[in-house]
């Protein structure tokens, strides 16, 4: 199953200027409603589409440092709260502001993933779809994964489509 999150422009740039406007690491939410369908080749995919931002104010976080960001436990059970009750999927997004070139979420994150996507998909109905999926920014890249609902495993997003005055696909580190 593919994975395309597409985030408008108007929600994607003012987010990115936030959590890179800082030498360390800070967070935010995107949230947005999901779809499946059937692409024209016969492959099933995941649409996500986001609807808007959280940024995650440095003074809601339990720790943040140049390697490391952790999220106040209120905060993050606000934002689940909103995903229960309007059926939104949650996508984290968190940066690595040290890397210059290809980024990739560290092995702290990846365990990290593994325990809170799957808590979200034990906490979340199913129905209308709604998924988890996490982004890592770096100055010059971005790698993401989603919990694919099939298999429960981590896969490497697919697409992230930024929609605006010039519509793009940026390319996604693997």
């Amino acid at each position: 199953m593919r994975c395309v999150i597409r985030v408008p422009d108007a929600v994607w740039e003012p987010t990115y200027r936030y959590l890179l406007a800082v030498p360390v690491e800070r967070m935010a939410y995107l949230l947005g409603h999901a779809s499946v369908w059937t692409d024209p080749w016969g492959q099933p995919t995941t649409d996500i589409f986001v609807r808007y931002a959280i940024p995650v104010p440095d003074d809601a976080l339990a720790l943040q440092t140049s390697a490391r960001v952790e999220v106040d436990r209120a905060l993050t059970g606000a934002v689940l709260r909103e995903c229960y009750e309007c059926a939104l999927s949650l996508i984290d997004i968190h940066t690595h502001p040290f890397a210059d070139r290809s980024v990739w979420f560290s092995g702290h994150d990846e365990a990290n993933m593994r325990i809170t996507h799957a808590e979200f998909a034990d906490t979340i109905p199913a129905q209308p779809p709604v998924f988890p999926a996490s982004l890592v920014l770096g100055r010059r890249s971005v790698a993401g994964v989603w919990r694919n609902p099939s298999t429960g495993a981590l896969e490497t997003i697919d697409e992230l489509r930024l929609l605006g005055r010039a519509e793009t696909a940026v390319e996604l580190v693997r």
